[in-house]
């Protein structure tokens, strides 16, 4: 992939793809289910908004190329982890298989976190709703083990090929996205029982309305304000792999070319600008550096 008049970036533009489609199709699927009066203004579900056209056929397109570009996002950090606990030849021996092992789950689950949002994408809320709120629990219960694991690898790797700082931000929003799922599945799960505890022989309101009395509509409010958070937190959290995957040129290696079979000793450092600590980092981790133009 290559930036205009920048050095080519790699996968480092993927998640950001991710991301922008993401807020690009919210926007214009919100605006207009909500001046179409199709949902309330306030807090509807992401699945309420799009559950009508032409608004469900805006988010079916933009939520189809996001999960492709989930399912790439997966497969390049399954593929980059998995070169580096191979090329790696510290004292990990004792890791290496936990390692590949927690990278596999975390790839399995990744890609059916995918496959849930291509789920959600297809079958509207009010079309096949067990398929539906089956695919909507992989996309955001699937993807938050998914961020679990990567906070695993990221702990082990801290040093090889990310930094401390990178772990925290991970970790951070890892908690809150699980906050936030089980929030939202708690809290829609009790609007709808307080519902039929009233009316038990009508169905769940979908989409909820504040313009008639629904009991339970105030824990529908807090299920999709969690269910928003949720989402936005995993975004923000896919944004952390840009700079890692800006030196994935193919699933096979690392970097602009492929790394010297000479000692790590024999391959020169880089020249850049940096403080002492990130010099040591450098030498004590040479083989993962290349120049940069």
């Amino acid at each position: 992939m290559l930036g205009l008049g920048r050095p080519p970036l790699g996968f480092g533009p993927v998640p950001t793809y991710i991301g922008l489609i993401f807020a690009v199709q919210m926007i214009i699927v919100y605006v207009i289910a909500v001046l179409k009066k199709d949902v309330d203004a306030v807090l509807p579900y992401i699945s309420s908004a799009a559950n009508k056209q032409p608004q469900s056929c805006i988010f079916a397109m933009g939520a189809n190329i996001s999960s492709l570009l989930i399912a790439v996002m997966v497969h390049v950090r399954q593929a980059q982890i998995d070169y580096v606990v191979k090329t790696y030849d510290d004292d990990w021996d004792a890791w290496k298989n936990r390692l590949f092992c927690v990278n596999s789950w975390a790839t399995i689950v990744g890609h059916m976190s995918a496959f849930g949002l291509f789920i959600v994408a297809n079958v509207q809320e009010t079309a096949i709703i067990p398929l539906h709120i089956t695919g909507a629990l992989l996309a955001f219960g699937g993807f938050t083990i998914f961020m679990m694991l990567q906070c695993y690898l990221t702990h082990k790797l801290t040093g090889v090929i990310t930094v401390i700082t990178v772990f925290r931000f991970r970790l951070v929003f890892t908690v809150l996205s699980a906050i936030f799922f089980v929030v939202g599945l708690s809290f829609g799960i009790i609007a709808s029982r307080v519902f039929h505890s009233v009316y038990p022989d009508l169905p769940t309101p979908r989409p909820w309305s504040r313009k008639i009395y629904q009991p339970g509509y105030v824990f529908h409010q807090i299920s999709a304000a969690a269910e928003w958070l949720c989402a936005f937190s995993q975004i923000i959290f896919m944004q952390s792999f840009t700079p890692e995957f800006e030196d994935m040129y193919s699933a096979g290696y690392i970097g602009k070319n492929e790394i010297s079979s000479a000692e790590p000793d024999d391959v020169p450092l880089p020249v850049y600008e940096e403080d002492e600590e990130d010099r040591r980092f450098q030498r004590r981790h040479r083989r993962y550096f290349h120049d940069r133009p």
